[in-house]
């Protein structure tokens, strides 16, 4: 630069102030950049921490997503057993005076109901009166009250009286007991 302004006939003191201005404007302008590139550093450092942030982030709200559907569907499955859990109250109250012949018998004949309530036709129709339908004309299904017992045995009679003699039977009197 100095060169330059010697080829323009410039005497030596116009030369020295030019150059001195020029070098403080070189000095402020390579300041100006170094701040500006340090303020690049620190923009690009606060990038990737956001960047980074936001990552962290996406993770959290996928976590966050899949623990609000887990909590969901436990929800839904608490409702489900408490409507299994009434269902099941409404079918045994239904059924709670009937001696059923077997367990077998008995939980087919809940399982009916629970179908037949799911049914669309039967709306509005309680446990008792789908019970009292499916029931109706079925036969042994219930165990029955007058059925004969079989009879004890003589023996099994004799061992519980107490007025028994070893040696003989005593059971009508006219047979003899033998001593």
């Amino acid at each position: 630069m100095r060169e330059f302004l010697k080829g323009l006939d410039l005497d030596k003191d116009t030369i020295d102030t030019i150059m001195a201005e020029h070098g403080k404007l070189i000095t402020e302008a390579k300041e100006k950049a170094k701040d500006l590139e340090d303020k690049i550093k620190t923009y690009e450092a606060k990038i990737g921490e956001l960047n980074d942030k936001a990552k962290d982030s996406e993770e959290i709200q996928k976590e966050l997503d899949t623990l609000k559907s887990k909590i969901a569907e436990e929800e839904k499955q608490k409702e489900q057993e408490d409507l299994d859990n009434k269902l099941n109250a409404n079918i045994l109250e239904a059924i709670k005076d009937k001696d059923f012949v077997n367990e077998i018998t008995k939980n087919s004949i809940i399982n009916e109901i629970k179908t037949a309530l799911q049914d669309k036709a039967n709306v509005g129709k309680s446990a008792k009166e789908i019970f009292d339908s499916i029931t109706k004309d079925s036969t042994d299904i219930f165990k029955n009250e007058n059925e004969i017992k079989d009879m004890p045995e003589i023996k099994d009679e004799l061992d519980e009286s107490k007025n028994q003699k070893k040696e003989g039977i005593k059971l009508n009197p006219m047979f003899k007991t033998f001593e």
